[in-house]
C-alpha cells in the first residue's frame, strides 16, 4: 500500500469530504405490501423496522441507522450465516445493501415467500458510494439519512433550493431521471443507509443486543454512521460527478480495508465465507441479532449460545509484524508457534514471537510440505488484512476458541522469511465464550427444591 493510500485512509476517518466506488456491495429490492413481513420472517431484523402504514421513516433509530434503517443476517437452519446486510424500509418496499451475491439472496428470498405478496429482485444496474459519517451529515439539513432513508443534496434530493440549481425547492429531483416524488421509473430512487457497527451502546437486556467484546470505547465506535448511498450510474449529471463538484474527493474503495480490519467490522464474504461461521464467533449479534427479534431460521441455536455460552471459534485481532512487505491473504493459516503459551514477562511480545515464527518456518522449510503441522499447530485462519495509517499491518482471524487468550501466533504470507509472519492476538470474543446477555449460573439449588431435598434427608 502506497503513500496516497494511507494519506486516503486518514481522511476517511477523519471525516473529510472523500468518497469511494465500491463494487463489492450490491442491491436486492423487495416489493410488495408484505415486502417487510418476508425480510423480517427469514432474518433476523427486529420486527419494529418499518415505519406505521401511510406514515414517511424517521430519522435517529437506534445505532445510528435511523427508524426505518438496520443490520440483519439471513442464517441457516443451524445458525451458520448465508448472508450479512443493511436494509432500508420504505412504503411497500425493503432496499438491502449486501457484500454477498445479489441474485442468490433475491433468489433465496424469492424462493420462501409462499403466500406473501412479496417479490425480490437483484438490481444490477445500480452502483454504490462510500462516504464517512463525517461527509455525510453534511449532505441534509438533519445530519443523516433523509427522512425516507434517502440521501439528500448531493444525491439531487434536497430539504431546499440550492444555489447550484442541483434540486428543486421540494426536494424533488430537478432533472428528467424519474417521477416528481424524486424516485426513478423501478421506485428504488437514490437510497442511503447508515453503517451502524458497532452497535447500540449500553447494556444487552431484552431487546437488546448481545456483546462479547465489551471494550469502551469500541475500537469500532468511530466506523458508525459510514453511509452507502446507492445511484444509478446512467444517470446525468451521476453521483460521483455531483459530489465532486461540491468538492469531494474520490478515492480508492480498497484504502478502507484496514480501517474496517481495524474497526473489528466483520463482512459475511470475509469472516464468513466458510459457510459454517457462527454470529456469535465474530460478535457480531450486537449489531445485527436483538435478542427479541422474532422467529427465524437459526433462532434456536442463536438463543442456545447465547443462553450457555461456548461457540466452538472466537474472531481475534492480530497486529502483524511489519519487518516485511508481506501480508496474509484470505484463508491463510494461523499457527500456534513452538511454546504457544507466553510464558510471562517479554515472551510474548512481538521481537519473541517473531524468533518462535522464525525458528517455526525454519523447521517446515526443512520438512517439505508436512513440516508446517510438525512445526506447530493450526488453529485457524486469517479472514481479513491490511496496512492501517496508524497500526501497521494488522488481520483479523478466526482461532480455536480454546486457544489461549495470550498464545503467541504466526501467519502465514508468501514472500515473509520461512513463510511465517509473526502476530500478535488481541482478544475480541472471550475463550470463556460468554456475552453479557448470558444469564447467570444458577450456583444453589431453587428454595422449593432445596426444602424438598431437607425433607427428604430428615425421613431418612
Amino acid at each position: 500500500m502506497g503513500r496516497h493510500d494511507l494519506a486516503d485512509q486518514r481522511a476517511f476517518a477523519g471525516g473529510e469530504k472523500v468518497f469511494a466506488l465500491s463494487d463489492a456491495v450490491r442491491l436486492v429490492r423487495v416489493i410488495g405490501p408484505d415486502a417487510l413481513k418476508l425480510v423480517s420472517a427469514l432474518t433476523t431484523l427486529p420486527p419494529g423496522l418499518g415505519p406505521p402504514p401511510g406514515e414517511a421513516l424517521g430519522a435517529g433509530g437506534a445505532g445510528g441507522g435511523g427508524a426505518g434503517c438496520a443490520e440483519g443476517l439471513l442464517l441457516d437452519g443451524q445458525g451458520h450465516i448465508l448472508f450479512g446486510f443493511m436494509a432500508v424500509a420504505g412504503a411497500d418496499q425493503v432496499t438491502l445493501f449486501t457484500d454477498g451475491s445479489a441474485e442468490a439472496l433475491a433468489a433465496l428470498l424469492q424462493s420462501r415467500r409462499f403466500r406473501l405478496r412479496a417479490s425480490a429482485q437483484a438490481q444490477p444496474g445500480l452502483k454504490v458510494a462510500l462516504l464517512p459519517g463525517g461527509a455525510a451529515a453534511g449532505l441534509t439539513a438533519s445530519g443523516g439519512p433523509a427522512a425516507d432513508g434517502r440521501l439528500a443534496d448531493a444525491t439531487g434530493l434536497t430539504d431546499g433550493r440550492r444555489a447550484d440549481g442541483i434540486g428543486p425547492a421540494d426536494g424533488r429531483l430537478a432533472d428528467a431521471t424519474g417521477p416528481a416524488d424524486g424516485r426513478r421509473a423501478d421506485g428504488i430512487g437514490q437510497i442511503a443507509v447508515q453503517d451502524n457497527w458497532p452497535g447500540p451502546p449500553g447494556p444487552a437486556a431484552p431487546g437488546r443486543y448481545p456483546r462479547y467484546a465489551l471494550d469502551e470505547p469500541h475500537p469500532g465506535a468511530g466506523w458508525r454512521g459510514l453511509t452507502a448511498c446507492a445511484y444509478d450510474p446512467a444517470e446525468r449529471p451521476a453521483l460521483p460527478e455531483r459530489l465532486e463538484r461540491l468538492g469531494y474527493r474520490r478515492i480508492d474503495a480498497a484504502a478502507l480495508e484496514a480501517l474496517r480490519v481495524a474497526a473489528w467490522r466483520p463482512l459475511a464474504s470475509r469472516e464468513a465465507a466458510d459457510s459454517k461461521t457462527l454470529p456469535h464467533e465474530l460478535d457480531w449479534l450486537r449489531a445485527a441479532v436483538p435478542v427479541n427479534s422474532g422467529c427465524y431460521p437459526g433462532q434456536e441455536t442463536v438463543a442456545k449460545i447465547v443462553n450457555v455460552g461456548k461457540p466452538p471459534r472466537r474472531l481475534v485481532f492480530l497486529h502483524l509484524d511489519g519487518s516485511d512487505a508481506a501480508l496474509p491473504r484470505p484463508g491463510a493459516a494461523v499457527i500456534a508457534v513452538s511454546g504457544d503459551r507466553a510464558a510471562g514477562g517479554d515472551a510474548g511480545a512481538p521481537g519473541a514471537v517473531a524468533a518462535r515464527a522464525a525458528e517455526a518456518g525454519e523447521a517446515a522449510a526443512g520438512a517439505g510440505d508436512g513440516g508446517a503441522a510438525e512445526a506447530g499447530r493450526p488453529v485457524g485462519r486469517v479472514t481479513s488484512a491490511g496496512v492501517h495509517h496508524q497500526l501497521g499491518p494488522i488481520a483479523l482471524a478466526l482461532v480455536k476458541r480454546s486457544l489461549p487468550e495470550d498464545a503467541a501466533l504466526a501467519v502465514a504470507a508468501e514472500g515473509a522469511p520461512g513463510g511465517l509472519i509473526a502476530a500478535a492476538q488481541t482478544r475480541i470474543v472471550p475463550a470463556s465464550g460468554e456475552s453479557d446477555a448470558r444469564p447467570a449460573l444458577r450456583r444453589t439449588a431453587p428454595p422449593k427444591l432445596a426444602a424438598r431435598r431437607r425433607a427428604g434427608a430428615a425421613n431418612l
